[in-house]
């Protein structure tokens, strides 16, 4: 079952949602999880006029097995791992899995020419094409509360229901166009178009973003 046509459709269609949520967009920035989430954030930020800029994180996995995700990273080192994780690894095998993510990021902002970001007294829109675990989101929730956000809202287009039950606790609201109930969920299942986007397609964005100017640029 498709629900959205691309990650234009998608942003779009947050950004409406938004424009009739939001009562103060003054304060508010979206934020971006790279590099699906920057061409939703970029249409969110076009419809709504809120600016955007982008956080980093990475899944925290095992060398033996990289598409299994144990949890997540930020940039500073905020994280959570799953129980399911700690169930089958011992601390210092994690450990070691998130001193690999951590690099992983550093590498990432580096790429990107990431900044660290001010959010005091502001609303934090994380913005991404889709939740599966939810673990980057709530790392990325994690350093906008770090950064001073007043309140950190998630606005997806697509997650699995039980993942509003992890989630729920590090967001103030959630915003999910399409609660899916089934065992079996993977993001790109629910879109027509979920190439993969590669940096090329991410400084694309950034820099259409800079010419409307709705991208948060730092100095």
């Amino acid at each position: 079952m498709k629900l959205f046509k691309n990650r234009e459709e998608a942003g779009n269609l947050i950004g409406k949602y938004l424009n009739k949520y939001l009562e103060d967009k003054e304060d508010a920035i979206i934020l971006a999880i790279p590099r699906g989430g920057v061409p939703v954030a970029y249409y969110v930020a076009k419809e709504t006029g809120i600016p955007f800029y982008f956080v980093i994180s990475s899944k925290i996995t095992s060398p033996s097995d990289p598409e299994l995700a144990l949890g997540a990273v930020d940039i500073e080192g905020n994280y959570v791992i799953s129980d399911f994780a700690r169930r089958i690894y011992n601390q210092e095998q994690l450990e070691i899995f998130k001193k690999m993510a951590l690099e992983k990021n550093k590498e990432k902002a580096k790429k990107y020419g990431f900044k660290d970001i001010d959010l005091k007294d502001k609303i934090a829109i994380i913005v991404d094409d889709g939740v599966a675990t939810g673990y980057t989101a709530i790392v990325s929730s994690l350093y906008a509360k770090k950064k001073g956000a007043k309140k950190v809202i998630l606005a997806v287009p697509v997650c699995p229901s039980d993942a509003i039950y992890r989630l729920k606790d590090y967001f103030n609201d959630i915003i999910c166009l399409e609660r899916i109930d089934s065992p079996y969920f993977a993001v790109g299942m629910y879109y027509e178009d979920f190439h993969q986007v590669e940096d090329e397609e991410f400084f694309d964005y950034i820099e259409k973003a800079k010419k409307e100017k709705i991208f948060l640029e730092k100095e």
